[in-house]
């Protein structure tokens, strides 16, 4: 389940952000093998699944760094995900304050995460939750395999 949606995300921002294009996509196959190299990375990589009557509903991918600049550890939320039905009933609104909790009872100093420029509503909710945008570009390089 996690993978086709997971999947599902992927496909969704490489039609709205042309830049994910130069990574390659993965087979579900492959998306297993990562998923498993990052469930057994739990000190790293955390995956929060949202749930609502028994189904899965969307998820958010986070990572964890030590940050020299806090003075201590930084929730990095790489995805935010919810299924196409489930959007705009405040289920990523609900996930983000989870996280925001779950980051202050295991003393995180932050929590960060980016969100592309023309993702208004992302920017929105964030916002909402008193994220501060900062003047920040995002660099990415893709290494051969």
């Amino acid at each position: 389940m996690y993978i086709s949606m997971n999947l599902e995300f992927m496909k969704s921002e490489r039609l709205k952000h042309p830049y994910w294009n130069r990574l390659k996509f993965p087979t579900e196959e492959e998306m297993k093998i990562v998923f498993k190299q990052a469930i057994s990375s739990e000190d790293e990589i955390n995956i929060f699944v949202a749930e609502y009557n028994s189904k899965v509903v969307g998820y958010a991918n986070t990572w964890c760094v030590y940050s020299i600049w806090t003075m201590g550890k930084s929730l990095i939320v790489d995805d935010l995900y919810v299924c196409q039905e489930y959007r705009n009933k405040g289920f990523g609104k609900e996930i983000m304050k989870y996280l925001i909790d779950y980051a202050k009872v295991n003393r995180f100093k932050r929590v960060q995460l980016n969100a592309e420029k023309n993702n208004i509503i992302a920017q929105n909710l964030y916002k909402k939750l008193d994220f501060a945008d900062e003047d920040m570009v995002f660099f990415m390089k893709k290494l051969d395999e």
